[in-house]
């Protein structure tokens, strides 16, 4: 009996017609919404337009990649990676082999091992975004291939705890209360 495999189609970049600048259309096709959530997204990370033409807006490249994904590409090498249309929940389950369900209650319970989805559309309050997440397909390929995962936003490092020094008390009663509560916090 034939086994049937899952046929994922490569992935193609979106084509530009200007070098740095995206259209609307251009933008819905990499975040893979429709051209009615463009202006949605734009308000939403307060994205720029360039042009100020009712129909044709646009917007830089540069910028929509700093906002939406937090990475400004240096390079035509970089940027052509990050064309890539952002990707859906299935796709990530295709390539990772996860259920979507099992993708979603991760990000939920903030458990998730995979690089983390964008946000790209809204929420409403207490309810979750599972329809408007989206992921960078470079950093997918290389959590499926284990490598380095590209593109990652830089984490602010956590400050250093201050170590505490030894209070002076002036009797034993304070002592004895404070050496409690250290034991039982």
């Amino acid at each position: 009996m034939p086994t049937l495999v899952a046929y994922t189609p490569p992935l193609d970049p979106i084509k530009l017609r200007f070098p740095v600048v995206m259209t609307t259309s251009e933008l819905a096709a990499w975040c893979q919404v429709g051209k009615n959530a463009v202006p949605y997204i734009v308000k939403r990370f307060g994205i720029k337009e360039l042009s100020g033409a009712a129909k044709n807006h646009r917007f830089g490249v540069h910028e929509v990649m700093r906002k939406i994904i937090g990475v400004t590409p240096f390079g035509e090498a970089e940027i052509q990676a990050l064309l890539y249309p952002l990707q859906k929940a299935t796709w990530v389950s295709e390539r990772t082999g996860l259920g979507v369900s099992s993708i979603n209650a991760a990000i939920c319970e903030n458990r998730l091992l995979m690089p983390a989805p964008i946000e790209v559309t809204p929420t409403q309050p207490g309810r979750t975004a599972a329809r408007g997440r989206r992921w960078i397909p470079a950093q997918i390929e290389a959590y499926v291939r284990c490598d380095p995962i590209p593109f990652q936003t830089e984490q602010t490092p956590r400050p250093a705890p201050k170590s505490r020094s030894k209070p002076t008390f002036r009797n034993a009663f304070e002592a004895i209360c404070s050496d409690n509560a250290e034991v039982s916090s």
